[in-house]
């Protein structure tokens, strides 16, 4: 019989020796989810604030680089502050604006402005031509006194004092006499073609918007004048839907008033006027000028304002030389809520606009961003990040004064 010097070598795992191992392995497993939660945290943090500041500087750059270009074209103080009537129509929809560099509508309650912003593309800085023969109503040709610039295609603006001004398009030219067909037929473009026109109404515009024009008279220095704005003006707007900045232009030819998306996360656009009131214009106006809701036309001192009044005409209008805007974006992805509360703590104070009140405790003025939400408290599961900038209108501050 054989003994055995050593004991049998027990094979395999104890009940103890498993239960330790999966414990081990349990908390490995913890330990790389609260890992990847707080990596994942991180990371939307990041990603949120850059993806913020991204939309909000494109955006704010789109606006500014169009206020730049704001007003050009529109070298003469009678066309600032008239209203333009016209028609485009291929849709057989009326055209209605303010013929002024820049028009700020106000948003109601804190929401979003919308911003328009109008300037021409003529080739040729030109001065208007004048009537030489009275066009008794809306659907007579244009009797000018020079169709130096004036080219087939081009929209021109008829223009007089005390009158609506209507936007028409050019169908023909005589050369002989100086006439300015603005019918409803074809024009040829600079290839050749035949193309029709897009933005006259058979038969003329309808009262009241429709109007005939005195010839001017140059005694008394009154009348009415034609200024082209070129074959592609823009009319274009900038507004908020939803949490988007949009832009629209009026007069692009073929869709006028398709909106456009420009940028993603953008919860709010607010503007001011900078009114250049001092009694002898010195074409500045200081960033801490007093801020008036509407621009106070009897005071000889320079104001930011959110409005102008309805009584301002071209001698007010032409001292509006820059324009305050602001430009409020929000990450596209939300932070996770609090797992105890069910609340988020990305942001917990509304953003702020500093320009407007700097001295202010805190500074600045609040931003609303609650309201683009339908939940009250949603809006704090973002983060935003805000752009100010103050943009000369350049063609204001270069045309003279009262001219």
């Amino acid at each position: 019989m054989r003994s055995e010097a050593f004991p049998r070598l027990s094979r395999g795992f104890t009940l103890v020796e498993i239960m330790v191992g999966v414990l081990i392995g349990l908390i490995g497993t913890v330990v790389i989810f609260q890992v990847f939660a707080v990596s994942e945290g991180q990371k939307r943090t990041t990603t949120g604030a850059s993806d913020a500041q991204q939309n909000g500087v494109f955006g704010l750059f789109q606006i500014e680089r169009d206020v730049r270009m704001a007003g050009y074209g529109m070298n003469n103080m009678a066309l600032l502050g008239c209203k333009i009537n016209g028609w485009y129509e291929p849709g057989g929809a009326k055209i209605e604006f303010k013929m002024v560099p820049v028009e700020i509508i106000n948003g109601v309650g804190g929401a979003p402005d919308r911003v328009r912003l109008a300037f021409g593309n003529s080739d040729l800085f030109m001065a208007p031509a004048k009537f030489v023969a009275n066009a008794n109503n809306s659907q007579a040709n244009y009797k000018i006194d020079n169709k130096f610039g004036f080219n087939e295609g081009d929209l021109v603006v008829a223009a007089q004092a005390g009158k609506s001004c209507t936007l028409a398009q050019i169908h023909n030219v005589n050369p002989s006499n100086y006439e300015i067909g603005h019918g409803s037929g074809n024009y040829t473009n600079p290839e050749g073609a035949q193309v029709p026109t897009q933005f006259n109404k058979p038969g003329g515009l309808p009262a009241p918007e429709g109007t005939g024009y005195d010839k001017w008279d140059q005694v008394a220095n009154t009348g009415a004048r034609l200024y082209n704005l070129g074959a592609a003006p823009t009319v274009v707007t900038y507004a908020i839907q939803g949490s988007t900045l949009v832009a629209s232009n009026g007069l692009m030819p073929g869709m006028p008033d398709q909106t456009a998306v420009l940028s993603d996360g953008v919860v709010q656009l607010q503007a001011q006027y900078g009114y250049d009131g001092d009694a002898v214009a010195d074409g500045f106006v200081a960033s801490t000028a007093t801020y008036n809701a509407e621009v106070n036309l009897a005071s000889n001192q320079d104001q930011w304002a959110d409005s102008m009044p309805a009584v301002a005409t071209g001698v007010h209008w032409q001292r509006v030389i820059a324009v305050r805007l602001v430009v409020t974006a929000r990450s596209i992805t939300p932070e996770r809520p609090d797992p105890v509360s069910g609340l988020c703590t990305a942001t917990t104070v509304q953003p702020r606009w500093i320009a407007p009140a700097p001295t202010a405790v805190p500074p600045g003025i609040e931003i609303d961003v609650k309201s683009t939400f339908a939940d009250a408290n949603e809006w704090m599961c973002y983060r935003y990040r805000t752009f100010e900038v103050v943009v000369p209108i350049r063609n204001m501050l270069w045309y003279p004064l009262n001219a």
